[in-house]
């Protein structure tokens, strides 16, 4: 229970700050331009004929759910995660008494409700105004879809950690950051749906995590999966969410050794 207490003290701390800053969330949201401009350059390319299975409806259809899950799975802490680290800010989380990855946690997930509100009648005008685009609405599918963005929030989370971490031995952590970034972009489904890659390419990255870091939420949103293709994606994404939460829990265990050693 104390643990409990101190996890929901953090989150409070960051619900907070969320409030208190909430029009710059508001600008982060619709910030998040990329999707719109891959839409309408996919849409143009439709006007002559689907794209695989992909028509205007369909595009229309994916690209908000990739705004809706890039915005409820994204995680930016690292900025805060490397200037603690580097400054030696660290030291005074390491004095509480609970891992100070429970304060990025909550710093992650202290937006999340206001992009919640904020999305919604997005996501409700678009279904009244384009009646032929269609979200998957019903509980079972929404549940499955809140299953799928947890993991994907976990998988992000713990790679934006994990190279937040190398800022204990390299200064140039926030650049990494970037260079990743681009190829989470690239391979994720943020920019091009998967199912349009090339099929050698598409059945690698199905396998990989990148499919997990927001293209399985989306296509679980959009309807496009059976329940048992939802059930194997959700089962391939938590061994990832493993993978990394373990790679995490070592590459801390070495930076803290290392951060202890120079006496910060």
């Amino acid at each position: 229970m104390n643990t409990l207490r101190k996890c929901a003290s953090e989150l409070r701390t960051a619900w907070r700050l969320t409030i208190e800053y909430r029009i710059a969330v508001f600008i982060w949201i619709f910030a998040m331009v990329l999707p719109f401009i891959m839409l309408s350059a996919w849409l143009a390319i439709a006007e002559s004929g689907p794209v695989g299975r992909f028509g205007r409806n369909e595009f229309i259809a994916y690209y908000i759910a990739v705004l809706i899950v890039r915005n409820m799975t994204g995680v930016f802490i690292i900025w805060e995660q490397d200037y603690d680290i580097r400054q030696g800010q660290l030291s005074f989380k390491l004095l509480k008494p609970m891992n100070p990855v429970v304060h990025y946690l909550a710093l992650s997930l202290g937006s999340k409700p206001v992009r919640m509100v904020l999305l919604t009648p997005l996501v409700i005008g678009i279904s009244l105004y384009f009646p032929a685009v269609k979200f998957a609405f019903d509980p079972v599918s929404l549940l499955l879809f809140g299953l799928a963005m947890i993991g994907n929030w976990l998988i992000l989370f713990f790679i934006q950690y994990i190279t937040g971490l190398l800022a204990f031995w390299i200064t140039q952590s926030l650049n990494v950051n970037e260079m990743w970034f681009m190829v989470f972009s690239l391979f994720s489904g943020y920019l091009i749906p998967l199912e349009l890659f090339p099929a050698g390419l598409r059945d690698v990255l199905y396998a990989s995590p990148f499919r997990y870091m927001l293209s399985f939420s989306a296509e679980v949103f959009t309807g496009q999966l059976t329940r048992i293709e939802i059930l194997q994606g959700l089962a391939i994404e938590w061994f990832w969410v493993g993978v990394f939460y373990v790679t995490y829990r070592f590459v801390w265990w070495r930076g803290l050794r290392r951060f202890s050693a120079v006496g910060a």
